[in-house]
């Protein structure tokens, strides 16, 4: 039986989906699935590759825009227990506090040819870097439309 968190439906085949937003998502990235970060191309090549095996039973995975990474962040509590398992984040004082990276989500979105679309977690900021770039930290998460 699927686990609901907020307008997020956790599935029994590897799978959210996103009730809001009549959106898909996969519960493990790119990072959790090969145990390293891709650069923007990579990110094209998995994504690619995950169809062709019909990755979860579709073959319809894309990378995300960057308004859709947004509305995926904007509930942060939600997002790390579901995709992170992660508890609920403390409140930061000096007393808490406590050293950690963050993560970053390919885009589908270019900019120049040579340049591509990131959106960190937490916050949901976004930063445009060169594709070539194998920046640290930096995965996909893919989805799907319902």
């Amino acid at each position: 039986m699927p686990q609901t968190l907020k307008h997020f439906q956790i599935n029994d085949n590897g799978t959210v989906t996103d009730t809001e937003e009549d959106l898909q998502w996969t519960l493990k990235d790119s990072r959790q699935e090969l145990g390293k970060w891709l650069n923007w191309d990579e990110a094209n090549a998995y994504v690619q590759a995950c169809n062709e095996q019909k990755y979860l039973s579709y073959n319809d995975w894309r990378l995300p825009t960057k308004s859709e990474v947004r509305s995926l962040l904007k509930y942060e509590d939600a997002y790390r227990q579901i995709f992170l398992k992660l508890p609920k984040k403390p409140a930061r004082s000096v007393a808490n506090y406590q050293s950690g990276g963050e993560t970053s989500f390919w885009t589908c979105e270019t900019r120049f040819d040579s340049y591509a679309w990131k959106c960190y977690f937490p916050g949901a900021r976004e930063i445009c870097v060169e594709q070539s770039v194998s920046t640290t930290g930096t995965s996909v998460r893919m989805v799907r439309d319902v």
